[in-house]
């Protein structure tokens, strides 16, 4: 594996807290700064929402063992929504690990939108965005 992908992989590895350190000390790899901020972008949305979920989950479980019943509709719900969601963050990661280290820039819809107004932002740089698979910038 190129050492450029290695550090476009290591960008996801640690999800958002590896997307701030490469962002912070690669300056120069306009793809390791994408993907820094790509990663920092989604994981960090990402890790709000799951603490959102996780909060009603167990404001659910609360409400169960208020209510006496083992198993409550809005339980089994929330449940559910909480555990096919933490399973979609997992295989997005692991798309994303796979797609990098395979080369591609692979653009992850609504979140790409973001990671290129705020690389605009800290780059004052109007360059298009990397297309998925395009290596270069």
């Amino acid at each position: 594996m190129p050492k450029e992908n290695v550090k476009r992989l290591l960008c996801y590895l640690g999800f958002w807290v590896t997307g701030i350190i490469f962002l912070v000390i690669e300056k120069r790899d306009r793809l390791v700064s994408f993907h820094a901020m790509q990663s920092l972008v989604t994981f960090g949305i990402l890790n709000i929402i799951w603490g959102v979920a996780l909060s009603i989950r167990s404001w659910a479980g609360a409400m169960v063992s208020v209510s006496g019943s083992t198993w409550s509709p809005t339980y089994i719900a929330t449940s559910v929504l909480f555990f096919s969601f933490f399973a979609l963050w997992w295989l997005l990661w692991a798309v994303l690990l796979y797609k990098t280290s395979s080369g591609w820039t692979y653009r992850v819809p609504i979140f790409a939108d973001l990671t290129d107004i705020f690389l605009g932002v800290i780059d004052k740089d109007k360059s298009p965005p990397p297309e998925e698979g395009d290596d270069t910038l």
